[in-house]
């Protein structure tokens, strides 16, 4: 037993003798205190499947906003610091690198989803991943060849202030090797 703890049960035992408290009271106080301090270290429920649900169902709508062309709804779900990491692109840092790029690829001649594969979110409740695939056709506006693509996709989410989920890092690219480069002519 640490002797401190006990001249201090002691020494509360003496004053208590003096004031004519009884030794239940002592322990009634000892009680609540050891309940106060395991309180204050017990942790909070765990809400991270609720919080996975969450970011899965607005990926899910995130997805349809794209899927309908709808420029507005589908960078809707960026925060303002958000990153887009598109392939054979520089970063998409701010607002408008992010509406650009998405519509440079949005129109009536293209079609994009992405599905999810797995979504988790941190003990802390405030970031989230998620991975999955996406496919994309793009229909050559003049009937040449149309571009199936299907791919990967990385989104890291973060709880904002206001409680509202949004995508923070975008990152997505392609299934399709790269074609063989040329041969040297000798």
């Amino acid at each position: 037993m640490n002797h401190s703890f006990v001249s201090v049960f002691y020494m509360l035992k003496r004053y208590m003798a003096k004031r004519k408290l009884s030794c239940s009271l002592l322990f009634a106080l000892l009680l609540s205190g050891c309940t106060l301090n395991f309180q204050r270290y017990t942790l909070a429920p765990d809400i991270r499947s609720a919080e996975e649900a969450a970011i899965r169902e607005l990926d899910a709508q995130f997805s349809a906003a794209a899927a309908r062309n709808d420029l507005d709804a589908t960078v809707s779900y960026y925060s303002e610091d958000a990153v887009l990491l598109a392939p054979n692109s520089p970063i998409a840092n701010n607002p408008k690198a992010i509406r650009e790029s998405w519509a440079s690829i949005l129109s009536p001649n293209t079609s994009v989803s992405w599905k999810v594969t797995k979504v988790e979110v941190a003990k802390s409740g405030e970031l989230g991943y998620l991975y999955g695939t996406y496919q994309l056709s793009i229909k050559d506006p003049s009937g040449g060849p149309t571009i199936n693509d299907t791919g990967k996709i990385l989104e890291v989410w973060k709880k904002q202030p206001d409680g509202q989920w949004k995508c923070i890092v975008d990152a997505y690219n392609s299934d399709i090797p790269l074609p063989a480069p040329p041969e040297l002519k000798k």
